[in-house]
Parts: C-alpha cells; structure tokens; sequence
C-alpha cells in the first residue's frame, strides 16, 4: 500500500539531508534516482538521453565484422593483413590507460585480450597474474611463455623474458581494471551508476541489509543487495557458493545489478576485506554504522575508519546517536551525518512501546512525523536494525507510514534469533520454545541471552496464575521459574580466547549449558572443549557432546514445556550456500525431535552433576 504524500513538504524541514543526499546523485548517469520517485510512481531519469537523440551515423560495426576494403592486386595481401589487425586489436586493451600510476618493465606497455584466470589456462594475448604465495613463479613463467601470454601483472619482477607491470597490490590492480572496462559509454564506473549503501559493524549487519531492501522496494525500485546469505541483482536472488564478494568480483556484480535496472545496491562488508582494501575500487553514498564499535588490539585503522574513507564527500554517514566511539571518529570525517537510536534523542529516533510473545510495537520518529510499527522480526530484539533501515528509508524521501508497514513484513531471517518448532501441534505444545541463532562472538552471544532471559522474564510475570482446590481452599500454587537452556557449538576456527570468553558466559548466563563441535571438528572436540573449560571456574555444571544432534536432543528432551533451548554456533559462514546448508541441517533436527517422557537423571540431593563427555562414536 502506498500513500500519495508530497515528500517536499514532509521533509522541508530536513532540507538540508535532502540536499546532501541530492548531491551525491549528481554524477550518476543511468539509474533510476530515488529522488525523482514520488506518489508510488518511478520517474527513470537518463540526464538527456533519448531515442530522438540517437542518430542513426553513430551506430558502430560489431568487433567481430572485418570491414570491405577494396581489392587492389598490387597490395591485396596488405589490406587483407590490415582489415585482420583492426578486427583483432579492437577488442584489446592498454594496460597503460586503465593503470597509469603501474611501472612497467621488459617495455612500456602491455595490449592484452583479457585476464587469465590461470596461467595453465592461457591463451595467446591473454594477461596472467602472479599473485604471491600462490602461484609458483618458475612454473607460472614456464606456463605463460609456452602459451604466448601478452604480459604478466605482478608486484615484483620476474626473471622472465615478458614484459611485467608491477603494482603494489595485485587483487586492487584487477579491481581497478575492472572497473575501467566496466565503465559505461559516459565514462561511469558500476558503481557510479546506482545508489551504493555499504553496512559496517560487528553484528547486525545481514539483518539491517534485508530490512533496508525490504524499505526500499516499496518505493517503488528494484534494489541489489550483497549479504553473507544470499545476494540479489534486483531480479533473481541466488545462494552463491563463493565467499563474501569485494574488489574485481564486486564490481562485476554492481555492474549487473545496474544492466538489470537496479536502482540501490546494498553492500554487508566484510572487516578483514575492508583492512585489506577489498572496497578500494567502489565508493560508498550512504554508510550504515550497526552494532558496537569494535575494540582491537592490533596497530592500524579499524574497519570503520576504513570504511569512512570509501564515501564520497557528499555521501551520508548514518551511525547510532549513543555510541561515543563513533561519534568521535565520525566528527574528524567531516561528512554528512544522520544519527538514529533506540529509546533515546535522535534525528530518527525508535521509542518502545511494548515486546510481548516476540512481537515488537514501537513508535519511528523523525522530527514532527511518527509512525507506528509492530515487528516480529527476530523475536522482537532487532530494534536496533530496524531503526537503521528506517533512517535510510527517510533520507530517501520515503515517508514513515509507508517505512513502518515495510518493515512489519519482514518476520524473520535465517539463523537470526529464528523460533524453530515441530509441525506436529500436540508435540509442539510439550516441548520447550526453541530457538536458532548464528552468532559467532561472544558479544552475540551474550546479547542473545541476555535479551531471551529478559523476555522469559516478563512472560513469567505476565502469566497467569495457577488455582488449585486444597483441603483449606483455593490456593494459588507456586509456578516454576523457566529455564533457559544453551547449546553452544564451538568451531576449529575459533581462537583460543573466544573459547574462553564462551566458557565464562555459558557459566554466568544459561541456567543448564551444553557443549557440542560443528561436525567438521569432531576430531579436535577434545582440544576444543579444554579451551572452552580455561574461562570456568565450576566445570562440573557443563555438560560435553560431541555429537551436535544428540546434544540438541539432549537439551530439548531435558527442557521443560516453559523454558526455552537456545541453539548457537556450528554454522559455517564462509560463504551463503554452506551457511543456508548448515541452517537447514539445525532446523531439520530441531524441528524432527519427537515428544518423549524420558528426562535426564534429576539431582534430588542439589550436588552438581558430575563432567561428562559423551561420544557417540567411541
């Protein structure tokens, strides 16, 4: 449902946003702006392109048509030789035009076809990449010489008769190159060509991503997106194999989200490829600071000074109003900033109202407008991303009705505080409230705990109370105080001190802890499980399974009706397709428990169970 608002008016006060915002689109020469979208209709806006434009003398020969020369006996051998020259050479590129800052050596030049994906793969005219620590030198040259390599792209000089141009950073020079050969007839680069919004933080950051486009196509344009669980060219969605996306690989994915019509693209990054000038090649409009400021220990910039400097100077910073760190590092930039909050001052500001049964009401603020929002998201305890998207949707010009009601379709996302249940009524009312999440750090972690026991909490205080006839009357019977459970899966992959900060947490947070391995660590689950046990002061209250299945049936067969089990960890995340597999191996197990009557042995005596280690197959 839209409304036929005139934006103009709604947002004359924030004049100033709209301007910067604005502004930023003015170099953008093919997309559908934002901007130009009003009362639910899209405006596509070419800048002065159009048919009547076009004439018909400009239409070029396809490369592949070797133009008529006319034939002469005396030189038909050379015109032949030159119509074949232009037919090949129209496809090449100078290495020297898309680098100009590259040295060169073995010659001043290379002329390539394209980039070779290997050098064992190579055809003649093709440019290979030497990438340190991967490639063998003495067989990448051997290999290129056989194959008539045009040239090598390297950042040290080979001993090799080809000619080299030396970069001090081989994945940013292929980034550059290819955002050069992707630029269109006007000179726009991909990412130049639609409205880019890049998310940084440390949690939160695949949720804000989905709400965003959810706010975004309701006004009405096709939106791209790149997130840790799927990416979307603004048409089709796909579940990639391939890991997160940055430098040539992003672009080549920005440019077809711009040939497919997209209007915005909205990029999740990756900390490690935004330290290691993964984004080098793309600069952002809008920003989106989610999460905490991160905390590091090592020397140089933190990913969100990285990021800050990949927006254009009249681009949007949109960062949480309470978080001082960033507030300090944003000051420095000297950008545009839009501030967003939960239950505090903001420029757009998300009051709550109430959080009952996993469903969130609350009121979106933004100067004299207020809407009002009911979210099932994430059980509730996304608030927080939901107050980012809306931030964007405002400096978008979209109006806080229509924000509120595009946020309320979104119910949940995969492995994001996700309520898991057994199809079968009957079961599902006697077995705990399950839930799944992905977490990853123990801060997630221990945000997710602390917010489910908050809202057992005031589901036990909301209940009802329980009568019962006596002897001496109707007296009111004591109800037993849910328990919140934890099965934590622990990967190889994390160090020895996120171990030890799960251990403390699974002591001080859950009131019953199980300990389980993805099933790839089965073999270091020993390792693993001492590591976890370094952060606990009382071992004996911890239980260790290394089977992840048995473990989860342990805990929900163990859990009472009212208390709830918390799944966490064991997800690979290295790309969407393995995170969606693992997500649907936990749900498939979670939701296929049967109803049972068998109970883990009770302690009537109030000692503490003893530490066990179960292996299911010793």
């Amino acid at each position: 449902m839209h409304h036929p608002i005139n934006r103009s008016v709604e947002f004359s006060s924030s004049k100033f946003f709209a301007e910067a915002f604005c502004l930023a689109k003015s170099r953008r020469t093919r997309h559908p702006s934002l901007s130009t979208i009003s009362d639910g209709a899209s405006v596509w806006s070419s800048e002065g392109v159009s048919p009547a434009d076009i004439d018909a003398e400009t239409v070029e020969v396809p490369p592949n048509v070797i133009p008529h020369v006319p034939v002469d006996a005396t030189n038909t051998a050379s015109n032949l030789a030159d119509a074949a020259e232009t037919d090949t050479t129209s496809d090449e590129c100078s290495l020297k035009d898309l680098l100009p800052k590259a040295r060169f050596f073995s010659g001043e030049n290379i002329v390539f076809s394209s980039i070779a994906e290997s050098a064992e793969n190579c055809t003649p005219g093709q440019l290979v990449v030497y990438r340190l620590g991967v490639d063998c030198p003495d067989e990448l040259i051997s290999q290129a010489l056989a194959r008539g390599a045009a040239g090598v792209l390297t950042e040290q000089i080979l001993p090799a008769p080809l000619p080299q141009c030396i970069v001090s950073d081989t994945d940013r020079a292929l980034a550059e190159i290819t955002a050069n050969q992707l630029a269109d007839e006007t000179g726009a680069r991909p990412d130049q060509r639609l409205i880019t919004v890049g998310i940084v933080g440390d949690s939160g950051k695949s949720t804000t991503a989905l709400c965003m486009a959810t706010v975004l196509r309701e006004s009405p344009c096709r939106v791209a997106y790149e997130t840790d669980l799927a990416h979307s060219d603004g048409i089709g969605t796909e579940v990639s194999a391939d890991a997160y996306p940055s430098g040539a690989e992003l672009l080549v994915r920005l440019s077809e989200a711009a040939d497919s019509g997209a209007a915005v693209s909205i990029i999740e990054l990756n900390d490690q490829a935004l330290r290691s000038g993964g984004y080098d090649s793309v600069q952002f409009d809008i920003l989106v600071v989610v999460g905490r400021s991160e905390r590091r220990n090592d020397f140089g910039p933190t990913s969100l000074e990285t990021a800050i400097e990949r927006v254009s100077r009249e681009g949007v910073l949109v960062i949480p109003a309470s978080d001082e760190a960033v507030n300090r590092a944003v000051q420095e930039s000297g950008l545009n900033v839009f501030t967003y909050d939960v239950d505090s001052a903001a420029d757009l500001s998300l009051q709550t109202v109430r959080n009952e049964d996993g469903c969130l009401t609350a009121m979106i603020s933004h100067e004299m407008n207020s809407a009002l929002l009911e979210s099932m998201l994430g059980q509730g305890l996304f608030p927080t991303s939901l107050a980012a998207a809306a931030a964007v949707g405002v400096i978008t010009h979209n109006p806080l009705v229509q924000i509120a009601e595009s946020l309320s379709q979104l119910r949940e996302v995969p492995g994001r505080c996700e309520r898991i249940s057994n199809p079968d009524w009957d079961t599902a009312q006697q077995q705990p409230e399950m839930i799944l999440d992905v977490a990853g750090t123990p801060e997630r972690l221990a945000f997710l705990l602390r917010s489910i026991r908050e809202l057992a909490g005031q589901r036990s205080e909301d209940a009802a109370p329980i009568l019962s006839f006596t002897k001496k009357g109707l007296q009111q019977q004591n109800q037993r105080t849910p328990k919140l459970w934890c099965v934590l899966a622990v990967d190889r992959c994390d160090s020895a001190e996120t171990l030890m900060l799960y251990g403390r947490l699974l002591e001080t947070m859950p009131d019953h802890c199980v300990l389980t391995c993805h099933p790839s660590s089965k073999e270091q689950f020993l390792s693993l499980s001492h590591g976890v046990l370094d952060g606990v002061e009382d071992c004996a209250a911890m239980r260790l399974v290394a089977d992840q299945e048995r473990a989860i049936q342990w805990a929900v067969q163990g859990a009472g009706a009212h208390d709830t089990v918390v799944v966490v960890g064991a997800v690979d995340r290295t790309s969407p397709q393995s995170q969606r597999g693992d997500l649907a191996r936990l749900k498939e197990v979670m939701s296929g428990i049967p109803s049972t009557e068998v109970k883990p042995l009770s302690h009537s005596n109030g000692k503490a169970p003893s530490l066990k280690l179960f292996h299911p197959d010793a």
